[in-house]
């Protein structure tokens, strides 16, 4: 259930509920896929999770977060830490008194960001998850079994190949010269365009992109959200 769909009436008193807190971003994504891209990976992830569990309660995505570390590319629209911190507790604490759960998701590089924030802030009688949606363990099979190779930071094949999967008229495809640029330590200034000009962190040798590929590792996302939600209901 989406919250901006519900009524006043649809909350009973006394009854504890279960809401999903999603976090998306806007910032750049290179030259061929949009600022949105960690927005839409998070939104597809939403509507899996609904799917498996209609009485979950999601609250509308907040598209901004922080990622000043691509404040060197403009259109990146961005939150200082103590910011995105502030309005996740606000956010939170609007909606505690009916809350069991406040599972918070993010694609984008938030955890460390969230981590601290539920540590910091124990509501009580409320249950704050971070719902990851990467592990090591995924990732490595992605390089050994998907992609042959390694797994991009950002903007690289696995991503493109996720928005080709999730809406393929916001993909550019990389021509076959389009040369990679091998980048070590690319968050070291947290200001990505100081190593990587044309905002694209990917050491693989090769172009990997499909929609196939999309696919898959979307559905190797879902299902490790999934799992993680199980655990917690």
């Amino acid at each position: 259930m989406e919250l901006k769909d519900l009524k006043v009436t649809d909350f009973k008193e006394g009854k504890k509920y279960d809401f999903l807190f999603p976090i998306g971003s806007i910032e750049q994504h290179g030259p061929f896929i949009p600022f949105g891209t960690d927005t839409y990976i998070t939104d597809y992830l939403v509507k899996q999770i609904l799917r498996k569990f209609p009485k979950l309660i999601t609250l509308p995505m907040l598209e901004y977060s922080r990622a000043q570390e691509h404040r060197g590319f403009y259109g990146t629209v961005y939150l200082t830490e103590e910011t995105f911190e502030r309005v996740m507790f606000d956010i939170c604490n609007s909606i505690k008194s009916r809350a069991r759960n406040i599972f918070i998701m993010s694609f984008h590089a938030n955890d460390a960001f969230i981590d601290r924030f539920i540590k910091k802030n124990n509501f009580k009688n409320v249950k704050m998850v971070n719902l990851e949606i990467s592990h090591k363990d995924d990732d490595k099979y992605i390089e050994k079994n998907i992609l042959k190779g390694l797994l991009d930071e950002h903007a690289g094949n696995s991503e493109i190949s996720n928005m080709l999967a999730i809406n393929k008229k916001l993909v550019k495809i990389p021509f076959l010269k389009y040369s990679k640029k091998q980048i070590e330590n690319p968050w070291e200034t947290d200001n990505l365009i100081d190593k990587s000009p044309d905002g694209i962190v990917d050491n693989h040798p090769k172009w990997i992109i499909s929609l196939n590929i999309g696919k898959k590792i979307l559905d190797i996302y879902t299902k490790r959200v999934i799992d993680n939600l199980r655990k917690c209901l």
